[in-house]
């Protein structure tokens, strides 16, 4: 979405220093937050090592989940170790690898699980739109692929109804990443397993596509449909 909005003027020095004042506060309390999520592109004037440092106090309270769905400037973030989660796309996993070109399924799931190593990483999550998805748990040492169905092969059912003539071939993916997140997350807050989680976010993210406006606003009925044919592998 930053193509569409437009990137933020620059941060005051004084302003990014009160955020990461307010932030060490919130994190370093005692009753810190359950889930922090990193998100999207820093603000021109917040520097990434201020988000480091960030990252790193939500690291030492071990109550708050840190989940980041970002790329740019993002090394020192993950060389703090901190990080539970990282949901990215194939494009920014490499633009993190070693490995420039994925030409088979096991060159994702070795870059990620590659990632996950060097920064100690608990869930590497990638995703490539209508493609398969995966998802590397360096955990319990396992590794997924999932496939989200083709919406538009049987629009009507996803829908819940006819499709109209002016929806039948268009489907709008703005803020279906930003969609998949939020799923996501809130499902690992409430206790559910990663790949029972990412599941739900590609649902959530899949039906969000299906309403041109606005962006991020689904069926979840839909959601529940598409999540009912997402097809699960170990690998």
């Amino acid at each position: 979405m930053t193509e569409l909005v437009g990137a933020s003027e620059a941060i005051d020095p004084a302003a990014a220093t009160e955020y990461e004042a307010v932030a060490l506060g919130i994190l370093q309390s005692s009753h810190p937050p359950r889930a922090l999520a990193l998100c999207g592109t820093f603000p021109p004037g917040l520097c990434p090592e201020q988000v480091a440092r960030i990252i790193a106090a939500a690291k030492s309270s071990n109550d708050t989940l840190v989940f980041v769905d970002a790329v740019k400037d993002i090394q020192p973030t993950l060389a703090t170790g901190g990080v539970d989660v990282l949901k990215i796309n194939s494009a920014e996993l490499a633009s993190l690898s070693s490995v420039l070109q994925f030409t088979a399924p096991r060159d994702v799931v070795r870059a990620a699980a590659t990632l996950a190593n060097q920064y100690s990483i608990g869930i590497v999550a990638v995703t490539d739109g209508p493609s398969a998805a995966y998802l590397v748990d360096a955990k319990s040492s396992t590794s997924y692929e999932l496939r989200v169905p083709d919406l538009l092969m049987d629009l009507d059912y996803y829908l819940g109804k006819p499709a109209d003539n002016s929806s039948r071939l268009v489907l709008n993916p703005l803020g279906a990443g930003d969609t998949c997140s939020a799923a996501m997350l809130n499902s690992l807050i409430d206790g559910a397993p990663a790949i029972d989680a990412f599941a739900l976010g590609l649902a959530a993210a899949s039906a969000s596509c299906l309403v041109l406006m606005p962006n991020c606003v689904f069926d979840h009925s839909a959601m529940q449909r598409i999540h009912d044919r997402i097809a699960i592998t170990t690998i």
